[in-house]
């Protein structure tokens, strides 16, 4: 199969980031089937990691992504708005996307992201797919139920009011849209009626995410992410305040780890209550996670899958979470982790993991059984190949089926 695929960002590994992370663990699978055709905006430090990907792509187009003024951001709305287009590398993609089908011949064309979805030539006789990972409505109203800066909060509003039309302009633009949980998918089935969606969920790299044997610390809790992500951030102001002290007046020794990438000035502040740790922006996460004792995801807030889940059940931590935090994971709460309603069952239920070992390590291996049989990447390459098979012969079907009308008016 000939794949032409259409990124937001560039696909590489190790990288931080949904897109980026998804995207490059499907090329690096799927690649060694078919041949892949890469056209990517260039964001951040970008241009730094082409090498990667170069490895799994035939060809690679890469666009930087251009800092545009006030004019140019306020045009490039209001055309998002009134017809779905974007304006911002509008022109140079769709000559790349153009250019690419006329000489690659693509099958499939898979676009990553919503807002490469808005500049893309959908009109192209391939049959299209449009991978969008959350419902962006449903995470705005998410965001702003967290503390927010004001620029955060006029941005946010303003999506939550305005993303809609835009939805309901470009999706329909495609055979199908891919979300990666089912709460997403059927808030976008509601929002976006003319539009087909599907639910493919995130994957792991199992190989990568395994226990390291490292000294456990036998009191200790973990918690990872990008710890300036405003749901991350309210989460472990939440745990550290609420939850903790009532760990505290238990077992004094307790430690709550954060461990993560940019920590807010709130959250470095943590650092100074008693028995909070924190560490920053490690190039690698695996050995700080695998010596605590209980991995705890206070998190309530947000969409799609938490990654943050399955690494820690890939690493063998038994978990405690709240249950926004395993939306889109088809786990079993009291089996694969355990899910708590407030503060003081959370607490109860994480000293009760660290007090009884064995209960913890049957837990912490059944999440482990459960990431390495339902959310390898190699499983999520597959459905996304079994995907593109579908909306092909559906394409071909439709247009075998206009051909013959056509015929039959002619006679």
């Amino acid at each position: 199969m000939k794949i032409g695929w259409i990124s937001s960002s560039l696909p590489y590994l190790p990288c931080r980031g949904g897109f980026r992370i998804a995207g490059a663990n499907l090329i690096q699978r799927l690649s060694r089937r078919h041949t892949i055709d890469l056209i990517s905006l260039l964001r951040d430090d970008d241009a730094s990691h082409t090498g990667w990907i170069d490895k799994y792509c035939g060809s690679v187009v890469t666009i930087p992504l251009p800092n545009q003024g006030l004019a140019g951001r306020a045009a490039n709305f209001v055309s998002a708005y009134t017809a779905g287009k974007q304006l911002s590398c509008r022109s140079e993609l769709q000559a790349a996307v153009s250019q690419g089908f006329q000489s690659k011949k693509w099958d499939v064309l898979h676009v990553e992201g919503g807002f490469v979805a808005g500049a893309a030539p959908t009109e192209l006789p391939v049959a299209k797919v449009l991978s969008v990972h959350d419902a962006e409505v449903l995470r705005a109203q998410e965001m702003l139920h967290c503390q927010l800066s004001f620029g955060q909060r006029i941005r946010y509003t303003v999506r939550r009011y305005t993303e809609p039309r835009y939805e309901r302009l470009v999706y329909p633009r495609f055979e199908r849209c891919v979300m990666v949980a089912e709460r997403d998918c059927e808030f976008n089935r509601k929002l976006v009626p003319g539009a087909r969606f599907t639910v493919i969920p995130n994957g792991i790299d199992a190989e990568y995410y395994r226990p390291v044997e490292v000294e456990k610390e036998e009191q200790t809790l973990v918690f990872h992410g990008h710890l300036a992500y405003p749901p991350n951030v309210r989460a472990a102001l939440e745990f550290a305040n609420d939850v903790f002290p009532l760990m505290r007046t238990q077992l004094p020794g307790a430690v709550f780890h954060l461990v993560g990438a940019a920590p807010a000035p709130e959250i470095r502040a943590l650092a100074s209550q008693p028995g909070v740790r924190l560490t920053a922006d490690l190039p690698d996460l695996r050995a700080a996670l695998c010596a605590a004792r209980v991995y705890v995801c206070p998190v309530r807030f947000g969409t799609g899958m938490k990654n943050k889940i399955l690494e820690a059940m890939a690493l063998g931590l038994p978990i405690v979470a709240y249950p926004g935090a395993v939306t889109g994971i088809d786990c079993v709460a009291g089996k694969h982790l355990q899910v708590a309603q407030d503060a003081k069952e959370f607490a109860a239920q994480a000293l009760a993991l660290l007090r009884a070992p064995e209960q913890a390590q049957r837990m912490a291996q059944a999440g482990q059984q459960l990431v390495e049989e339902k959310y390898s990447w190699e499983s999520r390459a597959a459905a996304y190949e079994q995907l593109y098979e579908q909306v092909i012969e559906e394409r071909r079907a439709a247009r075998n089926g206009r051909s013959r009308v056509e015929r039959q008016v002619s006679v």
